[in-house]
């Protein structure tokens, strides 16, 4: 194994005195836990044979087989569920007024000329006319702010391919409205469990950024983080070829504030908190009002 990979992998630990101990591992981007865990064979068996039953309750009906998920995760492919789920979303959200007051308001990153009595370009035509002002400059009227969402794809062996087809949906809606209003918004697809194995840990957590914040938005790559087989494939083979999981891969659990403050969270999209449309919804118009109330970080 390189010494990036070792790198990587290697677990921080972070022992909360309320919390208790979290093992994290941060991946630099899909692109490399995908070639990381094909160069080191870390690959999970129990996917399921072909047309089973088990496969169906690792990949879902839409991107079906390792080969498929991995040509989906590495291009940004979603499913055709995920894409109409998000738009379902995006139907009712254009509908609920604690969302519309908001929407096409946003922050206003606009550059404007200004004229005062410093500035980077002199205006030759108010020298000459005797105006005391004729420098002139460019200001943005308010700073784009980054802030970072995150979405915990790790969900309970009931849950089906439409339950993680959600959490991606509501992930790219999110997304969406914030990148519109303004913010510089940064995504992360996480992996956080409450461990069961051999190690002595009480929760494991693998990130995975899907966007940084100088990147533009691509609404199908954020979405394709609701592809069941990333968490029911590719995590599962990491918790039990390197992490040593028992066969219960862990258990779901809510993030707790210990892993929000490592990855630096303003919002968090759970399955817990969106098992409906309309609980979807809530979670936005809350997401949204928070930002309203002008946090003390904003300067407009």
């Amino acid at each position: 194994m390189s010494e990036l990979y070792k790198e990587i992998l290697q677990p921080k630990i972070i022992d909360d005195e309320f919390e208790g101990k979290h093992a994290v591992m941060h991946m630099p981007n899909m692109r490399a836990m995908l070639k990381c865990v094909h160069e080191n064979k870390y690959l999970f068996d129990r996917v399921g044979e072909k047309d089973s039953e088990r496969e169906e309750w690792t990949y879902g009906k839409n991107i079906v087989g390792r080969d498929n998920l991995r040509r989906a995760l590495t291009i940004g492919q979603a499913s055709d569920k995920v894409i109409r789920l998000y738009q379902k979303l995006r139907s009712e959200m254009d509908m609920d007024s604690r969302i519309s007051k908001f929407v096409g308001k946003g922050l206003s990153c606009k550059r404007k000329r200004v004229v005062r009595d410093d500035g980077d370009d002199l205006s030759m035509a108010r020298l000459m006319g005797g105006q005391d002002q004729y420098w002139s400059t460019t200001e943005r009227k308010s700073q784009r702010m980054n802030v970072r969402i995150g979405m915990n794809m790790a969900i309970s062996w009931k849950h089906k391919e439409n339950d993680f087809a959600r959490l991606g949906a509501t992930l790219a809606l999110i997304s969406d409205v914030l990148t519109k209003m303004g913010y510089a918004v940064e995504v992360l697809a996480y992996n956080f469990i409450n461990y069961s194995g051999e190690r002595d840990w009480k929760y494991l957590g693998i990130s995975i950024p899907i966007k940084m914040s100088n990147e533009p938005l691509d609404i199908h790559r954020l979405m394709s983080a609701g592809h069941s087989g990333l968490f029911r494939d590719y995590m599962f083979g990491l918790l039990e070829e390197r992490y040593d999981s028992d066969s219960s891969m862990g258990y779901q659990c809510e993030t707790t504030d210990t892993y929000k403050r490592e990855l630096n969270l303003l919002h968090t999209v759970e399955q817990r908190f969106c098992k409906s449309t309309d609980q979807a919804i809530d979670g936005l118009a809350q997401t949204l009002q928070k930002l309203a109330d002008k946090p003390h970080w904003f300067k407009g």
